[in-house]
């Protein structure tokens, strides 16, 4: 990927992690996209993905994103951030690098996030204010 069209798609990704919802992922994401994250069930459309990021905004309430650096890839871009939101009525962070496969429309076929699950899970688990929040975005799975 060029380093223009990698410097597009990043600026566009850290614009939607200012004020994320689901509806807005097409702003990043293909209609078939390939989503992989800890923690949460593999997906292959922005349709499920859509879902997925819903449940996860109702269990982090104010989750956004600041992005540090990023990096052109043969096939996309590297994007290294910081997640911030609230669980169970206090803060909660965490690094992330997400490598995206980028195809011709600028729209990523591809996410595969990779961070260290366990803080989350534990900060989870200490806080049972966090536990129906939850709980509910587990079940409408």
């Amino acid at each position: 990927m060029n380093e223009e069209a990698a410097a597009d798609f990043a600026r566009r990704f850290a614009e939607y992690w200012k004020a994320p919802t689901p509806a807005g992922l097409s702003t990043v994401l293909a209609e078939r996209v390939r989503l992989v994250t800890p923690m949460m069930p593999t997906t292959h459309t922005l349709a499920d993905g859509q879902r997925e990021f819903a449940a996860l905004f109702e269990s982090i309430a104010g989750l956004t994103a600041e992005v540090h650096r990023w990096g052109a890839t043969d096939d996309g871009v590297l994007i290294e951030f910081t997640l911030s939101g609230v669980a169970g009525g206090k803060p909660i962070s965490w690094d992330a690098v997400d490598r995206f496969v980028v195809g011709q429309d600028g729209l990523a076929t591809e996410r595969v996030s990779y961070f260290d699950a366990m803080p989350i899970v534990l900060t989870a688990v200490r806080r049972p204010r966090a536990w129906p929040a939850f709980l509910r975005s587990r079940l409408r799975r």
